[in-house]
């Protein structure tokens, strides 16, 4: 008998579970893999993420491992125009505001926190489905090896992505095409014309749009290379994400950077449940959080930050209702909210400004007046981690003031 089940061990499963080992519960992680395992994504690590890093006392750990400190954004808009924003004016702190590093190592990192936590872990396991007493979640079935067992506890997390078992179980909307991303990525060695400060880049190339080509520097000499689109607008444009790949590799703005480069894994796509439409995220005796509750950043496709800050949350109230002794739907509502009171105002207007990529003359005109006024420059380069400066970015009367600058 566990206080707590969480299904997934990614960085929302891992947050959760290190942050509520440390607090004392018993907490049984499920993984369908085994750690160090890769998890396609672009890489960037956010300041958001950062911040649940110093709670979890890893800022040390991740500067120790294979990875990149990152200080700012470079854009392009579909008209040509580039823009390269730093994310601090501070460039000598001790800690990069973001990273980039690799999946496989940056989950095995939260995943051994979780294990040093006191968390129990099983890896090469598969949750098949939620145990149910009437309405009440009270366990899960899991399948290791060629046996299947029943683990029971008061309360299930599932943090196992965007193709959740526990959604499924709980009979819940998977896909919906206006709210959904698809992605591919590939990694390459030897793309040259980076910036010194390894800026993340996003690329709203005609071609791409309403998507962006990302080019994130890595350790080593490689780069996270990708394309993004949501689900709705590919199927309406018959867009093929692979196809759309090569044509942005080869385009004239970029020829030069991959000349003598070369991919060094296939291009792997994966899908993002977008938090302009985020789930229910709890119920009786359970939580959901990341990708598994839909909390993917609509505007710039980042999940990881979102999925930590709804692990560290759904750790606290899996501690309020031990303490209650009470996992009931109505307790568990609490978490939700907590949740949305943090990110809905910010996956609003990040759904926003998702909207505003197709206008292609206003995204051009942002990026190109960016270039050339400092205080617009320093308000887009916020729009990452300060809500109260993203606001700006969704005004009419911002974009009034920007056009006729």
């Amino acid at each position: 008998m566990y206080d707590v089940i969480v299904a997934g061990a990614g960085p929302g499963g891992s947050t959760a579970a290190a942050f509520m080992a440390q607090a004392g519960l018993r907490v049984l992680a499920i993984d369908k893999s085994t750690f160090p395992r890769d998890k396609i994504c672009g890489d960037a690590i956010s300041g958001k993420s950062v911040d649940v890093l110093r709670r979890l006392d890893l800022i040390d750990r991740i500067q120790q491992v294979e990875q990149v400190g990152s200080w700012g954004v470079t854009f392009s808009g579909p008209y040509g125009d580039e823009v390269a924003i730093p994310f601090t004016k501070e460039l000598n702190k001790p800690v990069a505001p973001g990273f980039v590093c690799a999946r496989e190592v940056y989950d095995n990192v939260l995943f051994q926190k979780a294990v040093e936590s006191g968390a129990e872990v099983w890896q090469e396991a598969s949750v098949q489905k939620l145990l149910f007493e009437g309405e009440r979640v009270v366990g899960v079935e899991v399948k290791r090896g060629k046996t299947v067992e029943t683990v029971r506890a008061p309360l299930v997390i599932g943090a196992d992505g965007a193709y959740s078992v526990v959604l499924r179980s709980l009979g819940m909307e998977q896909l919906d095409e206006q709210h959904y991303c698809a992605g591919v990525r590939a990694y390459y060695e030897g793309v040259t014309g980076f910036n010194d400060l390894n800026h993340v880049e996003l690329h709203f190339l005609d071609e791409a749009i309403p998507g962006y080509f990302w080019i994130f520097p890595m350790a080593n000499g490689r780069a996270n290379v990708g394309v993004g689109m949501l689900s709705a607008s590919l199927k309406k444009k018959g867009v093929k994400l692979k196809e759309l790949m090569e044509v942005c590799v080869q385009h004239p703005k970029f020829r030069d950077r991959f000349k003598h480069a070369r991919p060094i894994t296939p291009i792997k796509g994966w899908g993002l449940p977008l938090g302009s439409k985020p789930r229910t995220m709890a119920g009786n005796g359970w939580m959901l959080v990341g990708d598994a509750a839909s909390l993917i950043d609509p505007f710039t496709g980042e999940g990881i930050g979102n999925a930590m800050i709804s692990g560290e949350k759904a750790a606290d109230w899996a501690c309020r209702a031990k303490q209650a002794g009470d996992y009931s739907a109505t307790f568990l509502k609490g978490y939700e909210k907590d949740v949305l009171d943090y990110l809905q105002g910010e996956l609003r207007l990040s759904h926003t400004m998702q909207r505003l990529i197709n206008w292609k003359w206003l995204l051009n005109t942002v990026i190109r007046k960016a270039s050339r006024s400092p205080e617009l420059a320093d308000a887009i380069s916020c729009m990452f981690d300060d809500e109260s400066q993203r606001r700006k970015l969704v005004s009419p009367m911002f974009y009034l003031r920007v056009l006729t600058a």
